[in-house]
């Protein structure tokens, strides 16, 4: 196998990570050794995983080191499946600056596995390892083939709506503007997460949008969103003067992707506008609270909470905190020790004596290693400076599980 050959594998690997069908065939899985095993796509699939981990620094590196920024992007992109903007926004760079990163990222996972199977040995310049043509299976896969994995999917994290709406727009407006149509979105704050896999809601928005264009030249599309029970309500309404109302295949794509995300789609032409209905599972909010001192920390929790269910409130008045609490009844509370103010140990003392918050775990967050005076003095969790957002939501998860006996 060449080396062209294999970052290409690799690659397919890594971008239908969650795919068990695509990852099966993948000449990986016979490279590796895992083709014949039953758990052939689980265990390629973690084999990768793995790989990722084993980039990951250690505690000592600095956090904004090169080996941490060649960790996050792969970690963040493949096994988080964040969109190319959320793991930008993550790492606090541009889209164009992470293409640079996830190439030398890509290289070094490349590397490390290339040295770890000894391919090199194996397969010297272009041996006569079998093409990938050889390996996949000779007919095309059927459309309802490439989307069955969406029924067994693992929603990692919840979906933001604001954002996946926002990349279809941006992908939509071209298509918008040959048709001369205005593209309107209303989107309130603080939606719940959605229980959908990010790549299915993506494509059921998409093509709902390109219908939507095609049944509405000259005229207006309105996006709008709210809550309803248990799920978000997405709305698509399009008007025109002269409205089409045709057979379009980007609607039979979109009702087939609902379906198999158990997404209640209904599309009425007639009478009035064209307007598409799409009834989305989401989260129930759960209220933490957070106190730190630094802003930028604070901001970079609300980031790590942003398209959860969790919704953030923070406070940089150790004062504040009680009477928050007493209001709010957070499921959690993220407290920080070293504050100019008040020591955070006699703020997480109050909490525990106090009645109205006794009860509610207390995340201690500090770069102090006290770890075990932490818990001694009653929190329920502790976290080491500098956070990161699978530790933090993680340590979330667990304070607000009903085995925790929180409120």
């Amino acid at each position: 196998m060449t080396r062209d050959q294999f970052l290409r594998h690799l690659r397919d690997a890594l971008n239908h990570l969650r795919d068990p069908e695509r990852l099966r065939r993948n000449p990986l899985a016979v490279l590796f050794g895992v083709a014949d095993r039953v758990d052939a796509f689980s265990a390629l699939q973690n084999l990768l995983i793995d790989a990722i981990a084993a980039l990951e620094p250690s505690p000592d590196e600095p956090a904004q080191s090169r080996s941490w920024r060649i960790y996050e992007s792969l970690y963040y992109r493949y096994v988080q499946q964040f969109s190319p903007q959320e793991v930008a926004e993550q790492l606090g760079i541009g889209v164009r600056h992470l293409r640079r990163e996830q190439s030398a990222a890509f290289e070094a996972l490349a590397d490390y596995l290339w040295r770890q199977f000894d391919l090199e040995k194996k397969f010297p310049g272009d041996a006569g390892y079998p093409p990938s043509e050889a390996i996949l299976p000779e007919e095309t896969p059927s459309l309802l083939d490439e989307l069955a994995w969406l029924r067994t999917a693992t929603i990692e994290d919840p979906v933001d709506l604001e954002l996946a709406l926002a990349s279809a727009i941006d992908l939509a407006r071209p298509l918008a503007r040959q048709h001369d149509v205005i593209l309107d979105s209303i989107v309130p704050a603080m939606l719940p997460g959605l229980l959908i896999h990010p790549v299915a809601l993506s494509q059921i928005l998409l093509n709902l949008l390109s219908a939507a264009i095609r049944a509405a030249a000259h005229g207006r599309i309105q996006i709008a969103a709210a809550p309803e029970g248990a799920k978000v309500i997405v709305t698509l309404t399009a008007t025109a003067s002269h409205p089409t109302a045709t057979a379009d295949a980007a609607l039979d794509l979109a009702a087939h992707l609902a379906q198999l995300c158990g997404v209640d789609l209904t599309i009425s032409v007639d009478p009035g506008p064209w307007r598409a209905r799409l009834a989305i599972p989401g989260l129930e909010h759960l209220s933490i609270l957070a106190l730190d001192d630094n802003a930028d920390t604070l901001h970079l929790l609300q980031r790590y909470t942003a398209g959860t269910r969790y919704r953030l409130v923070v406070t940089r008045d150790p004062q504040a905190l009680l009477p928050l609490a007493q209001r709010l009844a957070p499921r959690a509370i993220v407290l920080d020790v070293m504050m100019p103010q008040i020591d955070g140990w006699k703020v997480l003392g109050r909490l525990r004596q106090h009645p109205d918050t006794s009860q509610i775990p207390v995340i201690v967050c500090t770069i102090l290693p006290q770890e075990d005076l932490a818990f001694s003095l009653g929190a329920s969790a502790y976290l080491r400076k500098p956070l990161k957002r699978a530790d933090f939501l993680a340590a979330l998860d667990r304070a607000t599980s009903p085995a925790s006996g929180s409120r």
